[in-house]
């Protein structure tokens, strides 16, 4: 991408311009951890695809060239549409959920010996990472689909397809999993990548997913993940600060430039404290928040921190794959 593309790609979101893949995604004050309602941040907005669909009306995204299903696209228009039925009570909404559970029960795959999830069949080279692959974002969101299909139909298909997709939240990157290690801390990787990479919006869908699993079925393995993964977002969540901007970090991963995140993923980083601060009580994740948006409300930082981020996209589009040398010891 040349700096021309670029500027175009950011002088949307620097307006503040939304749209289906960039949407505001506000944190659901109704949030209640007893119960799984609406999502924890409001996901309406992917309730109307903007893209292609195939014959049964699944969501179909353009990778390489190819029209193909993306499982974390299609959870997230399940997600979207649920949220709608709920504001709604509209059947329209309803039937899309159901189609696009249906979807991810029908395409869960064994992608090792006992290890089932939603495969990735492209590569993702700014982090080195060769097909085919699962991600703890799409495995997180579809556990989230899954048990409110469950729960609004009581068809325990839904139940046992989540069930089998918990496994790889304990098998290493290494093996084909999902579990990284963060200072010894298990972290859930949604780009599971031979030098980790921590990307923290993916991170924190996977909590929610595993944590609303847990809460409708009592799944002790899927509340030992979560109850692992939260320890985690505690003690790392500082290493996202970005020093002098009051910014977040998009990963952790050791780039020449730092990765430091987007307006729209800055913003879901907030959004994301502030329901995960419902979620548990904590107060250090509304603080974090607070933070965060007093940055992204600062022109001059709201400034340095795009240039910042177009920076580190222009040093990796220079290069077909990014391979980072590692300090040891």
């Amino acid at each position: 991408m040349n700096i021309i593309q670029m500027g175009k790609a950011y002088t949307g979101m620097i307006m503040g311009k939304t749209d289906y893949w960039h949407p505001d995604m506000k944190t659901n004050n109704s949030l209640n951890k007893e119960c799984v309602a609406k999502y924890p941040v409001d996901m309406s907005a992917k309730a109307e695809y903007a893209g292609v669909f195939d014959e049964e009306q699944i969501p179909l995204v353009e990778i390489d060239g190819h029209l193909s299903h993306l499982s974390v696209t299609i959870a997230q228009y399940a997600l979207g549409n649920y949220d709608e039925y709920l504001r709604t009570q509209n059947p329209l909404y309803r039937q899309r959920f159901l189609g696009s559970a249906d979807w991810l029960v029908k395409n869960l795959v064994e992608f090792r010996s006992g290890q089932w999830g939603w495969i990735n069949d492209h590569d993702k080279m700014v982090y080195n990472l060769k097909k085919p692959w699962l991600s703890a974002l799409s495995q997180g969101q579809a556990l989230s689909v899954l048990i409110r299909a469950y729960q609004d139909t009581q068809d325990k298909l839904y139940w046992d397809t989540g069930q089998k997709a918990l496994k790889a939240f304990n098998i290493p990157v290494t093996e084909g999993g999902l579990l990284a290690k963060w200072q010894g801390f298990d972290y859930f990787e949604e780009y599971p990548s031979q030098i980790p990479s921590f990307v923290l919006n993916g991170f924190i869908f996977a909590l929610w997913g595993l944590w609303e699993f847990h809460l409708i079925t009592k799944s002790s393995e899927a509340k030992a993940y979560y109850d692992s993964g939260l320890k985690t977002l505690e003690h790392s969540l500082q290493e996202y600060q970005v020093p002098y901007l009051n910014w977040s970090r998009y990963d952790l991963y050791p780039f020449k430039v730092t990765d430091i995140a987007s307006i729209f993923y800055h913003k879901l980083h907030i959004q994301q404290l502030r329901a995960m601060a419902l979620l548990t009580g904590n107060e250090r994740f509304n603080q974090q928040a607070e933070i965060w948006e007093k940055g992204s409300k600062n022109p001059v930082r709201y400034v340095l921190a795009t240039a910042y981020k177009i920076l580190h996209k222009l040093s990796i589009s220079k290069q077909s794959s990014y391979v980072p040398s590692v300090k040891k010891g």
